[in-house]
């Protein structure tokens, strides 16, 4: 498995809880309402998000020599993390009623 491969494995999982994924659609959509009600905030904004894609874009090229050495402590932190998940999964379950509290939340917001 790729270090990337396995970075993007618990990404995924992490993304995928409901609380997390509730709070990403929550400041994508007020960051998008920001950039549509003031112009001069959406210029700013493309400029930095520009930015922010290059420097990414260098950063990862740069590291990659790093992270394919350090690999094999790579997948054991993601076997880890996983295994931490599926934990807290089983033992919060009730962590899928935070979604409807985001839900909730998001709807009694819009005006």
């Amino acid at each position: 498995i790729s270090a990337s491969r396995v970075d993007s494995q618990i990404a995924d999982r992490v993304a995928s809880l409901p609380l997390v994924r509730s709070a990403y659609d929550m400041v994508s959509a007020a960051y998008t309402s920001t950039k549509e009600s003031y112009p001069y905030m959406k210029s700013v904004c493309d400029m930095a998000e520009k930015g922010v894609k290059t420097i990414a874009s260098v950063v990862v090229s740069s590291a990659q020599p790093i992270l394919n050495k350090l690999e094999p402590q790579i997948s054991t932190a993601n076997e880890y993390a996983l295994k931490g998940l599926d934990k807290l999964e089983e033992k919060l379950p009730e962590a899928k009623l935070a979604e409807e509290f985001w839900e909730l939340k998001s709807t009694s917001c819009q005006v």
